[in-house]
């Protein structure tokens, strides 16, 4: 049926493609955002056909701290079956559906890539020749490479890699030691300048990427702004424990199931807002961060919220925390704390886009993000934000169950 430039609605054309999609989806390119990767896994997963899904991609440590690629992004997909496949120095961009419709250019699969940069390329629909040769050509790299296959026991140590980076990364801020580059990488090499990046440590992410994820469009600065919030309970003084489960923890302990409390009154919360929970306590890692293990919808605070004296509570807290709200619909994790999803998790994938007040600072550090819930009871998030943690507090829940709290 022809072949057309593309160099607007990438995203709309790639999901339109997509949705007609009977058999197969191919895709080559560098960069995977978390929220392009979770959308075709649910559409895979949802779809009534067994869906043949192979990506080509990089796996490159470095990229997952900085943000242009996400290793949380490849996680998800493989679960859903999709096949991964890792290679250095990969900068093509090609999507094939089911061997006869393509994208190719210059947008890779990101929000950005797809919705907000100024990309250029063709689409092409029922060009039986071309599209041939495209697949032909997807599958003379992917029987290089296959060898290496990206797997799960490779992506979980890859998630704790990236996660202690960026507590490190951190702490040498602080010192007078300079920021070290990682050069750590895995995949099948074809070129001959397989040293070329990795022996610069002063290499520019920013200027390389042309997608980074840092990219921010007006019309998302308002959307930004959500009435979804994390709230945190315990504190950094006492950790709980991230081997407790937070509503057997929570009946354990005498407490009311669907009340959380804060030392000053929290008069700002409305009806029907989503709250997300958190632990302060520890990853599965030992690394020391909020635990997020579950949300539910609050009712709003009003004076009578306040507990005396009269509660064992208020003196177990030392009179610290006597306001409270209710809230209802709310669903946990059935399995330890540790098990949840951490802050660090959070923060390093979205960066700037996590809270409202850092929307608009693409240049903030992660380290720096990770320290703006430091004494606070709770902090509004974006919609970014809160729709990445229900998509993947709901992917636990249907997995591994949870407990209810009406």
């Amino acid at each position: 049926m022809g072949i057309k430039l593309l160099h607007t609605n990438t995203g709309n054309e790639f999901f339109d493609l997509l949705n007609d999609v009977k058999e197969s989806i191919y895709i080559m390119c560098p960069f995977i955002s978390y929220a392009t990767a979770n959308r075709l896994a649910t559409w895979i997963e949802e779809s009534d056909n067994k869906i043949d899904c192979k990506i080509i991609t990089r796996f490159n440590r470095e990229e997952f701290i900085q943000g242009a690629n996400s290793i949380k992004g490849l996680d998800r997909l493989l679960e859903v079956g999709v096949e991964l496949y890792a290679l250095q120095h990969l900068h093509s961009k090609l999507y094939i559906f089911d061997k006869k419709n393509l994208i190719m250019g210059s947008a890779n699969f990101t929000l950005s890539g797809l919705f907000k940069n100024h990309e250029l390329g063709i689409i092409v629909k029922q060009e039986a020749e071309f599209s041939n040769q495209c697949v032909e050509y997807f599958n003379q790299i992917l029987n290089k490479i296959l060898d290496f296959k990206v797997t799960k026991e490779l992506i979980d140590k890859e998630i704790e890699h990236v996660t202690r980076s960026t507590i490190n990364r951190g702490k040498m801020k602080k010192s007078s030691n300079p920021v070290e580059y990682s050069g750590a990488r895995w995949g099948a090499i074809l070129d001959e300048n397989e040293n070329s990046i990795q022996s610069n440590k002063d290499y520019d992410f920013k200027q390389h990427f042309d997608i980074l994820e840092d990219v921010v469009a007006k019309e998302e600065v308002i959307e930004g702004i959500s009435g979804a919030r994390i709230k945190f309970e315990g504190n950094s003084e006492n950790r709980v424990s991230n081997k407790e489960i937070y509503v057997e923890r929570k009946k354990l302990l005498h407490e009311y199931l669907n009340r959380t409390f804060y030392p000053h009154k929290p008069t700002s919360i409305d009806d029907d807002e989503l709250i997300f929970i958190a632990m302060v306590s520890k990853d599965r890692f030992g690394n020391p961060t909020p635990m997020i293990v579950g949300y539910a919808y609050t009712f709003a605070f009003e004076d009578i919220n306040i507990i005396n004296d009269n509660d064992s509570n208020y003196h177990k807290w030392n009179g610290r925390y006597p306001y409270y709200i209710e809230f209802t619909n709310g669903k946990f994790i059935k399995t330890p704390i540790e098990n949840g999803i951490s802050l660090i998790e959070l923060c390093n994938e979205l960066k700037h886009k996590v809270y409202p007040g850092t929307i608009n600072t693409p240049e903030i550090a992660v380290t720096d993000i990770l320290k703006r819930h430091h004494q606070k009871a709770h902090i509004r998030i974006t919609n970014e934000a809160k729709n990445y943690l229900k998509a993947r507090l709901d992917k636990i829940f249907e997995e591994q169950g949870y407990d209810s709290i009406l």
